[in-house]
């Protein structure tokens, strides 16, 4: 709790594990947060950073935002991760994002980097994809 929401915004979504344990819809906030409990919803625990959005903040933006990040702290040495996370953020500024091109690079991303962060690093967008498609059309 910390207080609840400021006055004037409501409680929209938010982000398990940080920038990598993907993103729910206000309406699964009950969700117990602990490794298998968050894995059915294609989020995971992460660092435990939970991360709160307001009705005025948009999921994809923040996913947007996260992939920055990640293509930010990769470090180069996997191409799936470095390739991927930019080529990601490119597809995801779009005015439509093209699920299925992100689909395949996700899958890419996931199976064959190298670590946790080219893994993860496509959780934010599936998350989008599956909670929040009317802000991706």
């Amino acid at each position: 709790y910390c207080g609840g929401m400021q006055d004037g915004h409501e409680f929209y979504a938010y982000l398990p594990g940080g920038a990598s344990g993907g993103i729910l819809p206000a309406s699964l906030s009950d969700i117990p947060l602990d490794f298998d409990t968050l894995q059915p919803y294609g989020c995971f625990i992460g660092s435990a950073a939970v991360i709160v959005l307001g009705h005025q903040d948009s999921a994809r933006h923040a996913a947007l935002n996260m992939m920055n990040f990640f293509a930010h702290e990769s470090c180069g040495q996997c191409t799936p991760c470095r390739v991927g996370t930019a080529k990601a953020v490119e597809l995801m500024k779009a005015p439509k994002w093209d699920n299925s091109t992100l689909e395949d690079l996700n899958q890419v991303m996931t199976d064959a980097s190298i670590c946790g962060l080219g893994q993860a690093a496509p959780n934010p967008i599936r998350c989008v994809q599956k909670y929040f498609p009317q802000e991706i059309i």
